[in-house]
């Protein structure tokens, strides 16, 4: 399914290029996080037993972030020291609340530490799409009321709220899989690319910023799900155009080297907002850039460091 890696490396470079916060940044927060959501739902299958679930939620999950979570603030660390200026972080207060969950301790890798909790849950439960349904239900109103009660938590576990819905959209969006990737007709991939973008836009206009690590879905949690499906579908469409390019190995590498450009392309992004006068027009182009610079990185990485990728040993 070359599509999908696509669709996970535009997924990728959205969420690199809303970090930069630039012209049109509102849209991207209408869908970046949600379709990675909908993709682990859409690509989630049960373990077999709960030690394999622990075991493939420490490895693939919990360890990666942890190790580039402590590298993101290992760099403003060491950034800070040139300067002359103190880091009033200490290492134990960090350690300590990275492991509780703490989204300003992980950086964009909350979300893989939000994952691991889903698939926790995800394990809990039986394979009933009515259960899939309440749990939904559940999760929404427990968003909610948070917001009613201006409660606004920056906490990887309370972000299950908003995520796993969309997680769950993905679960249930599974038997499609052989007719997803028998589309071939241009002028409907046509007419669903213009729907789903216009979907995106007129959420941006009516729910507002979606802020995910804040446990935020904008105004409404109605057009919070409506703007991730969009983008779903949007970036299903893209993907489905990119796969006929010949860049398969590309989108592979990219797609399986996720959390590592997730984990780190925050620290590059710092870095470059410095730039003064930047246009949007350069912000997206550095976003390419960004990207295509993990190329290298990703494949180096599965020859020598295959646990930064997920992985406990080389393929």
């Amino acid at each position: 399914m070359v599509w999908l890696d696509w669709m996970k490396v535009m997924a990728i470079f959205s969420i690199v290029w809303g970090h930069f916060f630039s012209a049109g940044h509102l849209y991207l927060y209408v869908f970046n996080a949600q379709v990675f959501c909908v993709i682990s739902g859409f690509l989630y299958k049960r373990a077999d037993s709960w030690r394999s679930c622990l075991t493939k939620c420490f490895w693939q999950l919990f360890v990666p972030t942890v190790i580039l979570s402590t590298v993101m603030q290992a760099e403003a660390w060491l950034r800070l020291l040139a300067m002359g200026e103190t880091y009033d972080v200490t290492w134990t207060w960090y350690l300590k609340w990275l492991l509780l969950g703490h989204r300003w301790c992980m950086g964009p890798c909350w979300y893989f530490y939000s994952l691991a909790v889903m698939r926790l849950v995800m394990q809990l439960l039986p394979e009933r799409r009515w259960v899939y349904g309440l749990l939904f239900v559940a999760l929404a109103a427990g968003a909610v009321a948070l917001r009613r009660q201006g409660i606004e938590v920056s906490n990887a576990n309370v972000n299950v709220l908003v995520c796993m819905p969309m997680f769950l959209v993905g679960v249930l969006l599974k038997p499609l899989r052989q007719q997803l990737g028998r589309l071939r007709n241009y002028w409907i991939e046509v007419a669903l690319g213009v729907v789903a973008m216009a979907g995106v836009v007129l959420c941006g206009r009516w729910n507002g910023y979606v802020w995910m690590y804040l446990c935020g879905y904008g105004d409404n949690f109605v057009l919070y799900v409506l703007g991730g499906l969009a983008g779903s579908l949007m970036l299903y469409v893209a993907g489905l155009w990119l796969s006929r390019l010949p860049y398969r190995s590309m989108a592979l590498t990219l797609s399986k080297g996720s959390i590592l450009i997730i984990g780190l392309h925050i620290i590059l992004v710092r870095r470059l907002q410095e730039l003064p006068d930047r246009m949007w027009g350069e912000d997206l182009l550095l976003s390419v850039l960004i990207v295509l610079c993990f190329v290298p990185i990703v494949r180096l990485a599965e020859l020598f460091f295959p646990i930064l990728l997920g992985r406990r040993r080389k393929r």
